[in-house]
This record gives structure tokens, sequence and C-alpha cells, in this order.
């Protein structure tokens, strides 16, 4: 263990240039190229320069009727960035900062054989350089109450990942385990083990966040039951409560079509016994009398529960069940019930399909839609801003202009033109047969495409922008300083 940097005794991960900053050799176009790490105590001008405002340049927007090139942004544009992720959120941090609901990354999984592909030398400690400098950029960008970060990764690397997650992080809320493939299903036979897992570690900026929860509503369906007092019972009391006692014979029990009038049998045991108030109740005062009175004795207790009854039934164990239980009436506090999101998640059908999504071709990498719909519809409403700075496809974009989601997607691969620019197209001009298969796209919304400048990696801040060394168009000039002045 060691001292982390919130100051608290954690266990950390310590590896080769763990404070440094990955620059070049990160992907198949840069094979080749020397990796380099800077480190900040020892360069600090060439950090501050790196991670300054950046010229941006061929911003055009794009709309169901056509693309015209623009020179000014607005705060609820969808926008699609070309140029290093890295880069890329640091510019991002004057306009959006607590600005974003959930930032989605599939990332690399540096596995040697992913189409975003790293050098030979990428080692796994290079790996988590390069993770460790792209999540303390994205962090300023998270919204401070429920802002959160899902990243997506293979199990190569998971641990790793969670270990450092916690360290600069630390507010970690769940692991998403997903099914990716069918385990009968192998796609190539030397591999040591069959490999049908992903995971999801989703982190919260903030130490209160809490897990949102399935919001169910309430059904009559299992409320199919009716009592009938045979007797007028007799008279007791519990805590200061009046309740009546009916041995079996005393009354009767009947299944009936369902009613909102009805009963709902719920047995106690689990939880039930510790987190339910009825429950508690038949633990403390029933369960001492299950010795002195025969199985399925029934006693009817006043002041109990949140029905539209202002009393609840609770009956002995039958014989041979270890277990007693109570009469439910249909609660009348809130028509839903919240229950807890599964921490595995079957997309073994949408992964087998995912090709055919989005209308254009991306091996080893494209992720299904309803996957990210699912994420989305649990950690953002409608109108929220969604951030991926690994865009690839852009399923993340697809889905968030379908969702009525806002979205900032980077990405640096030259393809971004040729397909993730190109599904975000056909997407608002409602051409994309939808893989939403709940809703029909019927195509709108518009996003603005730009891209940082690289012109000899030249980085440059807004009072520099006049230098004629800089060569910035008036355009650029113009949009950079429109994106920048939020």
């Amino acid at each position: 263990m060691s001292e982390n940097h919130n100051g608290s005794e954690e266990v950390v991960l310590s590896f080769p240039h763990k404070d440094c900053v990955l620059v070049g050799g990160q992907t198949k176009e840069e094979q080749g190229t020397e990796e380099r790490f800077i480190d900040p105590a020892l360069e600090t001008e060439e950090i501050r320069r790196m991670f300054q405002p950046k010229v941006l340049t061929n911003a055009i927007r794009f709309t169901p009727e056509g693309e015209t090139p623009v020179n000014s942004i607005d705060d609820d544009d969808n926008i699609l960035v070309k140029g290093n992720n890295l880069i890329a959120l640091s510019s991002m941090r004057p306009r959006y900062e607590n600005k974003v609901k959930m930032s989605y990354w599939d990332v690399p999984y540096n596995t040697g054989s992913d189409s975003f592909q790293y050098n030979d030398r990428f080692s796994r400690s290079t790996w988590l350089v390069f993770m460790k400098n792209r999540v303390e950029q994205v962090l300023p960008l998270l919204d401070p109450v429920d802002g959160v970060l899902l990243i997506q990764c293979s199990g190569h690397h998971y641990a790793y990942l969670k270990v450092l997650l916690d360290e600069i992080v630390g507010n970690y809320v769940m692991t998403f385990h997903v099914l990716v493939r069918h385990p009968d299903r192998t796609l190539t036979a030397d591999k040591e083990y069959n490999d049908v897992v992903e995971y999801i570690l989703v982190y919260s900026k903030s130490p209160s966040f809490k897990m949102p929860k399935i919001a169910v509503e309430k059904t009559m369906d299992d409320y199919e039951w009716v009592v009938e007092e045979l007797t007028g019972g007799r008279e007791m009391e519990f805590d200061g409560r009046k309740a009546w006692v009916f041995e079996p014979g005393e009354y009767e029990l009947k299944k009936t079509a369902p009613s909102e009038e009805n009963f709902k049998i719920m047995t106690i045991r689990g939880t039930i016994k510790e987190k339910v108030s009825s429950g508690r109740f038949y633990v403390k005062y029933l369960k001492p009398l299950e010795k002195d009175y025969p199985p399925k004795t029934l006693f009817k207790v006043e002041n109990i529960g949140d029905d539209m009854y202002d009393f609840r039934y609770f009956y002995l164990p039958p014989i041979g069940n270890k277990n007693g239980a109570y009469l439910q009436g249909m609660p009348v506090s809130s028509k839903v019930t919240y229950k807890p999101y599964p921490n595995f998640l079957d997309f073994v059908q949408s992964y087998n399909t995912v090709n055919h999504e989005g209308m254009v071709e991306f091996r080893n990498g494209k992720k299904p839609e309803d996957l990210m719909a699912y994420l989305m519809e649990i950690f953002t409403e409608e109108g929220d801003l969604v951030l991926d700075a690994f865009a690839g496809s852009g399923t993340t974009g697809a889905v968030a202009l379908k969702r009525n989601r806002r979205f900032i997607l980077c990405e640096q691969m030259d393809y971004i033109r040729d397909i993730t620019c190109a599904r975000l197209k056909a997407v608002i001009r409602g051409e994309e047969k939808d893989a939403l298969q709940e809703q029909e796209n019927a195509g709108g919304g518009t996003f603005v495409y730009f891209e940082v400048k690289e012109a000899g990696q030249t980085y440059v801040n807004m009072d520099e922008i006049e230098a004629p060394e800089y060569a910035v168009s008036e355009t650029e000039k113009a949009f950079s300083q429109s994106f920048y002045k939020n």
C-alpha cells in the first residue's frame, strides 16, 4: 500500500513513466514513430504548450439538407472532432467543463489484433500511461454531481485498469459484465480459452453518486388472493398495535382473478427479514409464536404496511416450510417499484448482427446500438451531453441522435469522414435502417465537424493567434475564437 492522490492509504499501481505524458507511436498510422514520454517536472513548458487551446479548422455543419462551412458554434451543437483525443479533450475544457453527463469509451484493448493497433513496443505500462493521460483530461469535463465515466475493455487489462481508475478517479460505481459471444462459438481454435465476456467499468466524479435503479410499473397480476374471516378472531396486542388471531378453520385463503383489492403473498426470507418493516415485525413478534400456534395460523395486525388497508395479514409457516409470510395489498405510495440493475448483460445476439448496423463496415470494434441505448437510458436523460473520446464507427453519436441526447465525438483516424461522419449523416437524413427495434429512425438533428489543426504540431493560445508564423486563416480564427469564448 501507498498513499494515493487523495491522501488515503490505498493499493496503487507502480509502472514505468506513470507520471509522464505519452506522445506519438500510438496508432497504426504512427507505426515507426518513436514513442516519447514527457516528464511534467522536467519539461513544464512543452507540457504547458501541449495543453493550450488549439486552432480548429475545416469546420462544417451537417444538416438533413446538406453541409455548410461555418465560422461559429452554438452551445447546443453536436460535434465530431478529428484529432488526437488527448489534445482534443484538453481543448474541450474551456467550453465543456462540468457539462458532460456520461463519457463512454470503447478503448483499444492492446491485444495485438485491434483495428486500432499499437506499435509492438506499446507494452502494458505504456497502455496504462496512455489511459491515465486521457482520464485525467476528461475528469474536469464531467458533471460534478452525476457525471459518469464508462470504459469498456477486455479481460487482458481489466484488473490493471480498475486499480488505476480507483486511484485517479476514486469513486467506483460498478462493473457490467457483457456477454458478447456465445460460449459455444469459438473464433479461433488456437486460443488458450474462449474469450466471451467484456467489461464496462463505471466511475463517478462525485463520491455521493448512487447507481440509478430500474423503475418497474406495478401491476395487479400477482394480487390474486382474498381472505374470508369465518370468525371474529381472538384479540391480542403487539407493541401497542391491536391484532386478531385466526387459527386454521377460522378463515379461508382463496385464489381468484387479479384485482386491485386483492392481496399478494410475500414469503418472509432473505433480505425481507431485515430490510422490510413487515419482515422485521414478523421476526420480532410472530416468529417466537410458531411453537405456540398451529401451522398457517393467521394474524391480522393494525397500522402496518403502505397499501390501501389499515392492517396487514401474517401467517405462520405451513407444514414442511420454515418461512412465514404476509399478505400485501396494492401499494399506494408509488406506482413503480425500483429494482437494481444486473451486473451481467447478455448482448450476444446484438454482437452477432452488429456488422449490419449503421450502413458502414467497421470490423473488430463496432459496438451494438442497443447496448449504447441501454447505457444512455441508465445514466442520462434527454438533452444531456454524452462524450465518446474513441468514436470509431460513431455508434455513440448515432444513438444520441435517436435518443435526443447531445454528443461530442473524438476520432483521430482518417476513416472519420468515410465511416463516422457518413454514419451520422445517414442518421440525420433518416436513411439508416434503424437498429433500435422499438424506434423507427425518422431523421433530424445536426452536427458540426471540425479538426484540431496539426500543422507542424503548432500549439497556440488565443492571444498568439494573430502571429503570422501560425498561418491561421480568418475562418479558422473566427471558429476557434467562437469555440473558446464560451
